[in-house]
């Protein structure tokens, strides 16, 4: 429909259909822009915490698995084996949440412990966690001397908490919350990738591209380590002072300022595990399967590939899973 020449007036209907065009172009330039950086608010234990917006995103891979496989053709895995990040799906998140800006660190953890004398699922049942051994520059567990105390390399209080179960990060989220009178919980799993991504529509915040990884995220090298191994078969030596670790907010942030979302160490969610999970959830809120056996666990860590390190990769843990590459970041509800 073009403008009526005779008359001089423009035809309604194509003014209509201008109007839907031009909203459609601005509404799909707008879910790809990163919105700006949120407010920060510390706590009482100088926990920094991102205000983020209610909002809507797509939760999933964005390309198929027998493309991703193609792409990492180095690593040697399978299509099947990346099922449980589609169908890609549509998710709207309808409450305001506040968000770790970073991982919960040593020292904020050892508040934890001094105030309450907790015990670790690693220290209470004897079985200990995993570790470093400098000998042979491997990792494994579990041993009864490490612990998120110890895990057998250099840490700081400024470095992420590792080797905690998720009962240990629940008990320290219950205790936060009774401190401050605030409640304080993991996130979703659909809270964390809509934090990770920050509007983004890529496999990582910061794009496609994995060799750009190393700016924004601890990882195994992208460039270098492009063979998969697992975490028992790395080999890492350690020159003195050196840690697996880095210390939190070390590396650029998302468009939201959010700091090692990816890489460093998982972290823990809310949520139950369920394969087929994106097939059935709900558009609004999705809060995860109702039971399960093992618990979502997000982001990648120090010694993970890029692969799986993009930001709609699931990975999962038994509850009392703990690990020197495994910690987590807490949700303070609006």
């Amino acid at each position: 429909m073009v403008p009526n020449a005779k008359s001089g007036k423009s035809d309604p209907r194509w003014r209509l259909l201008v109007a839907v065009w031009l909203l459609s172009i601005s509404s799909a330039a707008l879910a790809e822009q990163p919105r700006r950086r949120g407010e920060v608010q510390a706590n009482s234990i100088g926990l920094k915490l991102v205000h983020i917006p209610a909002g809507e995103f797509y939760m999933g891979a964005q390309e198929s698995a027998e493309a991703l496989c193609q792409v990492f053709a180095s690593y040697d895995r399978k299509p099947e084996e990346f099922g449980d990040e589609y169908p890609r799906h549509k998710v709207e998140l309808t409450r305001p949440f506040w968000l770790g800006q970073c991982e919960v660190s040593i020292g904020q953890f050892k508040k934890f412990i001094d105030a309450t004398g907790y015990m670790t699922t690693a220290e209470t049942d004897g079985k200990g966690g995993w570790g470093y051994d400098p000998k042979t520059g491997i990792c494994s567990g579990r041993f009864p001397q490490f612990s998120w105390r110890d895990a057998g390399f250099p840490q700081t209080d400024d470095h992420p908490v590792l080797n905690v179960s998720w009962y240990d990060a629940i008990a320290f989220c219950d205790w936060l919350s009774q401190k401050e009178g605030r409640k304080y919980r993991l996130p979703t799993e659909a809270e964390w990738e809509y934090a990770c991504r920050a509007g983004t529509q890529t496999r990582y915040f910061h794009g496609n591209d994995p060799a750009a990884l190393p700016k924004v995220a601890r990882l195994m090298n992208a460039l270098t380590d492009k063979k998969y191994a697992d975490v028992q078969s790395q080999v890492h030596f350690l020159k003195p002072g050196e840690s697996l670790t880095a210390k939190v907010g070390s590396f650029e942030p998302n468009p939201w300022g959010l700091y090692d979302m990816l890489g460093n160490v998982w972290e823990w969610t809310g949520d139950w595990y369920g394969e087929d999970y994106y097939s059935q959830s709900p558009e609004k809120d999705p809060p995860g399967p109702e039971d399960a056996n093992v618990k979502v666990r997000r982001g990648g860590a120090w010694n993970t590939f890029p692969l799986y390190a993009r930001c709609s990769y699931r990975n999962w843990n038994s509850r009392s899973t703990r690990c020197i590459n495994l910690g987590f970041r807490v949700v303070r509800e609006e």
